[in-house]
């Protein structure tokens, strides 16, 4: 049978044989797990779209560039006990490929001693980068999402005005925490479109030649290097400094 996550998940459910995780490669994390918690919520696995208003939801992410055996170890600890108002406690992790390799290893343990009212489901870019003993212990997915144009549209806008406006180091903050969360492929049409519209938006926008050549030319470096595949964290960090 060719299943896809949500069927599969729907079947299993149906026939109370839930698997004790899953691995789910996304080209929109965001997307994905908002689907998801909705999903758990539609079929009352969950009490709440909210995450943080269910005891027997976890959402892990990255604090910073990775995650650390210190949230594994939380994980560990709230379910040892039995979930006290559903059938089963439930974790999702984002950017699985960032568990550092310490986390890696507790989680690992934590799968290979499986809770059959503990579900995993581990969300990641790029499954290649997880470990295979991991992967092994987890059913595997691809879901491909459709992009919120609209959405883009209006971080495009916004990170033209800050280019071309008054440097403030507070919205900088702002935009480095939300920009980091992008999908790859999300920035790199963020940054194609900036240089798509260089031209004319940039041209009247910009004091002199100058200021219109910088701005192009650090775009395009910071294109080049999400195409090289660079820590996104550290290439809005290159940006953001050499705009100041």
């Amino acid at each position: 049978m060719n299943f896809n996550f949500y069927d599969y998940f729907n079947y299993c459910l149906n026939v109370d044989k839930l698997p004790h995780a899953f691995l789910i490669e996304s080209n929109n994390i965001k997307i994905t797990t908002d689907n998801i918690i909705d999903y758990l919520f539609e079929k009352r696995l969950i009490n709440n779209i909210d995450y943080q208003k269910n005891i027997n939801l976890i959402l892990i992410e990255p604090d910073g560039t990775e995650i650390k055996s210190h949230d594994i170890e939380i994980l560990q600890e709230r379910y040892s006990k039995l979930p006290i108002y559903n059938k089963y406690n439930i974790y999702i992790i984002k950017y699985a490929e960032k568990l550092n390799m310490s986390a890696a290893n507790k989680l690992l343990k934590f799968l290979e001693e499986p809770n059959i009212n503990i579900i995993g489901i581990l969300l990641t870019e790029y499954s290649s980068d997880i470990l295979d003993t991991i992967k092994s212990r987890c059913q595997y997915f691809l879901i491909k999402e459709s992009y919120k144009s609209v959405d883009l549209e209006n971080d495009i806008t916004d990170l033209l005005n800050f280019i071309i406006g008054t440097k403030d180091i507070n919205k900088e903050i702002e935009f480095k925490k939300k920009y980091s969360k992008f999908q790859r492929k999300d920035l790199i049409f963020v940054f194609e479109s900036l240089l798509n519209e260089s031209e004319t938006i940039l041209n009247n926008a910009c004091d002199n030649l100058k200021n219109i050549s910088e701005n192009i030319n650090l775009i395009n470096k910071i294109l080049r290097l999400l195409k090289g595949n660079v820590n996104i964290d550290l290439v809005l960090d290159n940006f953001f400094i050499e705009l100041r």
